[in-house]
């Protein structure tokens, strides 16, 4: 990799972006897009971050001209044979280096670990091409903080697992931080995520001593502890698979520390940390963000672009439609749970013989899912009701949905909801992120609107099922809860607003004028069961567990 070329123009905005714009479909990239093409005064520049090169990937977004670069980065791309041999380093920078490395590692508290973070990378900065990643696997001095922090926090797990585990640990960090010259330069630095992208997205900011701030639309750390805990990718000793009371093994652990890490250097360096709503918030402060740093800006959409669609579904329920259809919009992977509801559309089926499901969404992703998913179909035997349609545009789909379906088990504010919801669909969600929000409102004026549609328990496809036959048995009820949620949609979730409050947000960073107005966390900020989704059975609570971070 060779740095960023000096005369590279200097963008208003960099955005970092793991996994999403412009070559995955999704709310997040749908956001993304809007935020660039609705501020066309800003030159824009983005460093896109993904798992493994794919050179059959392709852009589903078409580059507005107001982007002015586009980088990549592989965090699992393989290192050469030159970067894992070690590399000679006089011993007084050496030790020095390690010295903080050890305090940073074996760190007792949040306070002290985040300082000796900073010192490290400060000490990494001064070694410039001196150190690679095979001192890390070969300098006595790393071996002895490794065997350290075993038998600190890991002594009864296998010592080559261990070995393994924090290995892979280091090397997507690895290539990042070999990739942070090749970084656009900007006024402004904002990552749509904490996780990788916030990571390289803090320490350039601190680099190059510029304003960074975070957008959190899900909770990142939130997912991956909610990912880890059901991986079984991680090795987990018997003891571990059969006695859950005993919590989830140390090597997931390690990972679980990990990604806690990546989030609070995010929310350390951030200026600013802008959430959907204020549950995010109090979800964000429990994993370590500074309240006073936290605002909130809605998810925006243009009712005026659903008109058509809206006066078709309200004329529609007029009458009463031979067939009713139930439509979901979104990826076919796991979060999704597009599985819970399958098995919904089994009961609803059997109550309601004229209800189909069109299920609209990529299924690339993950494969696997999607071929349990048709196996599922097939063993519930409702092949004739259940129709995947794959990759499709919301404005070809949506006119023929009667009742929108979302059964994830973890969203931020999901934008098709929102689209939904000015199309005058009625919504069927399960109780996450924003879903109770938009749904039910938020403010008094907000809830006055009336009921936009029912929630569910995640994972839960009798009640799931059970909402969708309450909604579309009753023609009323359905026209009841379409015109509050167009009604919300206007009022509240306008997509002028957003970007008139990311456009003031991006010059008061970069010093023009102050900040266009955005809404304050609610104080005091509680975690509640409304609020926040719950996670597996033996997840870990957000508190770090003991281990490397």
């Amino acid at each position: 990799m060779q740095p960023a070329p000096k005369s590279e123009p200097v963008a208003d905005v960099t955005l970092f972006l793991e996994g999403t714009y412009p070559y995955v479909l999704g709310g997040v990239s749908a956001w993304v897009d809007q935020i660039i093409k609705g501020l066309p005064e800003l030159k824009f520049s983005l460093f896109y971050i993904g798992a493994k090169h794919d050179p059959k990937a392709k852009q589903h977004y078409k580059l507005p001209e107001n982007v002015l670069t586009l980088k990549e980065i592989y965090l699992h791309q393989e290192l050469s044979k030159r970067e894992q041999k070690r590399r000679y380093i006089p011993a007084e920078l050496r030790l020095a280096l390690y010295d903080v490395l050890g305090k940073f590692y074996l760190a007792k508290n949040e306070a002290d670990r985040m300082a000796s973070f900073w010192a490290a990378l400060e000490g990494l900065q001064e070694l410039e091409k001196r150190f690679r990643f095979g001192n890390l696997l070969r300098d006595q001095e790393m071996w002895d903080i490794l065997v350290e922090a075993y038998t600190e926090f890991c002594p009864d797990e296998s010592f080559i697992d261990f070995f393994w585990t924090a290995r892979f640990l280091h090397l997507p960090l690895w290539n990042l931080w070999k990739a942070r010259d090749l970084v656009p330069p900007a006024r402004v630095y904002h990552s749509v995520s904490a996780g990788y992208a916030g990571f390289i997205g803090a320490v350039t900011a601190r680099r190059r001593r510029a304003p960074f701030f975070l957008t959190e639309h899900g909770i990142y750390t939130k997912e991956r502890i909610a990912e880890i805990s059901q991986a079984d990718w991680i090795y987990e000793p018997d003891r571990f698979q059969i006695n859950f009371s005993e919590g989830l093994g140390k090597l997931k652990q390690l990972w679980i520390n990990l990604f806690m890490f990546l989030g609070q250097v995010s929310y350390d360096q951030a200026a600013k940390i802008i959430t959907l709503y204020s549950g995010n918030a109090a979800t964000e402060i429990e994993f370590g963000a500074d309240e006073k740093k936290i605002s909130i800006i809605p998810n925006g959409i243009e009712p005026t672009r659903f008109n058509a669609i809206y006066q078709q579904h309200m004329a529609r329920w007029q009458t009463s439609p031979d067939k009713k259809y139930v439509g979901f919009i979104g990826r076919v992977v796991p979060i999704k749970d597009v599985k819970t509801l399958l098995r919904a559309a089994r009961v609803a089926c059997e109550r309601m013989p004229e209800v189909e499901f069109l299920i609209a969404g990529p299924y690339a992703e993950d494969p696997t899912y999607f071929d349990e998913c048709s196996k599922i179909v097939k063993l519930l035997h409702i092949e004739e009701k259940v129709h995947f349609l794959g990759m499709s545009k919301i404005m070809d789909v949506l006119p023929r949905m009667d009742v929108l379906v979302l059964t994830s088990i973890s969203e931020g504010l999901p934008l098709v909801v929102l689209e939904g919801m000015a199309a005058g669909k009625p919504n069927v969600c399960s109780d996450v992120g924003a879903c109770r929000e938009l749904l039910f409102g938020r403010t008094p004026p907000d809830k006055a609107l009336g009921r936009a549609g029912r929630l569910t328990k995640i994972m839960s496809p009798a009640e799931t099922a059970h909402a969708l036959i309450a909604i579309l048995s009753n023609p009323e009820t359905c026209v009841k809860m379409g015109v509050a949620a167009r009604k919300r949609a206007e009022q509240f979730y306008s997509m002028t607003a957003m970007l008139g409050d990311y456009r003031g947000l991006y010059n008061e960073l970069a010093g023009n004028k102050p900040a266009a107005r955005t809404q304050p966390v609610p104080a005091p900020i509680a975690p509640t069961a409304a609020t926040l989704a719950p996670a597996p059975a033996n997840a870990p609570s957000p508190r770090r567990p003991k281990g490397l971070p």
